[in-house]
């Protein structure tokens, strides 16, 4: 017999078979046993989650004939077995290939011919956003009034790009992804079963890697067992992927702060005499040092070396990375640059120490972490004295205080959701996702670099004229970019060429406004857009207060 691959192989046969989705997989389950069997579904959700698997599944438990006594396919019927061997009634269509009109209209002509054997005449459309606008108008009423032994299960990637005339007429399942524990179970389940040798930190090297899909999961597994007839290592993984170990990454982020010019030169080699990508190198080296920075600020975690140098390298990884695109030969460029940018910080550590010998008093306010032990004579040109009394503070702490006092209004911020929502534009959303991989273009900018590099890690969802929701990971980010509100909706006018207020929320959250959405939409409610009577952000403080509080401290500034 020829070989299957693992994927396929250990593809799910029945409800219980699949891991995580219970929710989708209790309401099918339920639906089932209650007999109120919807003519159209939708499945939504990232690549190699289950999507197709779930409709296969499906499609087979529709026409089981002993569904009620298992709960689930019971695989021995006749019907059963006639799915698993791929059945003229069970009908797969890929609309990445045949997105055409014509490819439609054929399916409606051949939509009133009964099932030959099953009980269900099932089409399964994978990728249904990749259809033309005029095929999906072809299958409007079609999936609106099938006959009765029609069911259409349609799945996608890509959820806000089905128009909404097709979303409405359909029942919508949001998959997510599988979690790192499920994966490494699944894999070391498989592995045990296939008599593969591996161990475990191998396993969840493979489930990072896979980014919540099983699909590619198993496949990497399948790939690496094909690689190695012995037990996989984490060599291995490397090796077939190209990729830098975690301990490479940390070494050269240790070297470059510390001066040490042979060893960087000599991982630099190591990675170019492997055969590693440097871009994808200096990629993985900006992640690692903007983890740093962010639990930094939002978890209050030491940061290693000064908070600018690690800001300042950030800026200067990205340049390099951008003049590798016109690169002849990456290597050169990357030993010349790291090399004077470690040499230049050497330069920049004496001017600032000689400055600070020569002109002690010349003190930028903006710079200085803890204003107040600064004594009044600063002001009229005196020699600035040290108060041993006060306690120093740092700067994410004065960060803390000023943050305290921004208050989101969320009236405001669910009229932005509505209205988003209510003109969400798919080709405008395009257009503003396209211009959202170049915000690394604007990270060096002097006006607009703190806010691009803010908004680099958020994910624009919804797009419409004039308003738009971000979805982010992280709280903190969140709290940033609301306190800098003012700045990046005018670096998104600038960038995008028109105005527009945005709102930020949670992913997890963000999964909840689109189920919302969805439910409404099913009931015939019609979003409509609000008037915000109310800004989003609410200062309690205003900002030359804070400067003099900054400054002078408390104890010498009073409000009235």
């Amino acid at each position: 017999m020829a070989y299957q691959a693992l994927y396929r192989k250990y593809r799910p046969h029945n409800f219980d078979d699949f891991i995580d989705q219970e929710n989708v997989k209790q309401i099918l389950v339920n639906s089932l046993k209650k007999q109120k069997i919807s003519h159209a579904y939708l499945f939504s959700g990232p690549r190699g989650i289950g999507k197709t698997s779930m409709a296969k599944i499906f499609a087979k438990a529709v026409n089981c004939l002993n569904f009620d006594e298992h709960d689930d396919v019971c695989e021995k019927c006749d019907n059963c077995l006639e799915c698993d061997n791929k059945s003229v009634d069970i009908i797969e269509i890929d609309a990445a290939s045949n997105n055409g009109v014509d490819q439609i209209r054929e399916l409606k002509n051949k939509i009133n011919i009964v099932p030959s054997k099953l009980k269900y005449k099932v089409y399964i459309v994978d990728e249904v956003h990749m259809l033309s606008n005029s095929a999906f108008n072809a299958l409007l009423k079609t999936l609106e009034e099938p006959p009765s032994h029609v069911i259409f299960i349609l799945a996608t990637t890509e959820f806000y790009e089905v128009p909404e005339t097709i979303v409405s007429r359909c029942q919508c399942y949001s998959f997510s992804r599988i979690t790192l524990n499920s994966l490494k179970k699944r894999l070391r389940y498989i592995a045990d079963q296939e008599s593969i040798q591996i161990n475990d930190n191998v396993i969840e090297e493979i489930a990072v890697y896979s980014n919540g899909g099983l699909r590619d999961a198993i496949g990497m597994l399948d790939k690496l067992h094909s690689f190695t007839s012995g037990e996989i290592t984490m060599d291995d993984f490397k090796n077939i992927n190209g990729l830098i170990s975690f301990e490479d990454i940390t070494n050269f982020y240790k070297y470059i702060f510390e001066k040490k010019y042979n060893e960087v030169i000599e991982l630099i080699n190591k990675i170019d005499s492997s055969g590693y990508d440097f871009k994808n190198f200096i990629e993985r080296l900006m992640t690692y040092i903007r983890d740093l920075i962010v639990d930094y600020y939002v978890s209050d975690k030491k940061i290693e070396y000064e908070l600018k140098d690690n800001i300042s390298l950030v800026f200067a990884l990205n340049e390099l990375l951008n003049k590798l695109k016109d690169s002849v030969n990456p290597l050169i460029i990357v030993q010349v640059y790291i090399l004077n940018y470690m040499n230049k910080e050497n330069k920049d550590d004496q001017l600032e120490n000689n400055s600070k010998k020569e002109n002690i008093h010349n003190v930028d306010v903006n710079l200085i972490k803890n204003p107040q032990i600064i004594s009044r004579e600063i002001m009229d040109g005196s020699k600035v004295e040290k108060n041993n009394n006060l306690e120093i503070k740092e700067e994410k702490e004065v960060k803390k205080q000023n943050s305290n006092k921004m208050v989101v209004n969320k009236q405001t911020e669910s009229i932005r959701i509505n209205n988003a929502l209510a003109i969400a534009n798919i080709t405008l959303k395009k257009e503003v996702t396209s211009k959202w991989n170049d915000l690394n273009e604007s990270f060096l900018d002097e006006k607009y670099g703190k806010v691009a590099q803010l908004l680099s890690d958020t994910t624009p969802m919804v797009v419409g004229e004039g308003y738009m929701i971000l979805t982010s990971l992280s709280e903190g980010l969140i709290d940033n970019i609301y306190y800098n509100i003012n700045q990046v909706e005018e670096f998104l006018n600038d960038t995008i060429g028109k105005k527009t207020k945005i709102v930020v929320v949670l992913e997890n959250e963000f999964n909840n406004i689109k189920n919302k959405y969805i439910e409404d939409k099913k009931k015939g409610i019609t979003y409509q857009i609000q008037t915000e009577s109310e800004p989003l952000i609410d200062r309690t403080d205003d900002s030359l207060i804070n400067k003099a509080l900054n400054v002078f401290g408390s104890e010498y500034v009073e409000i009235e």
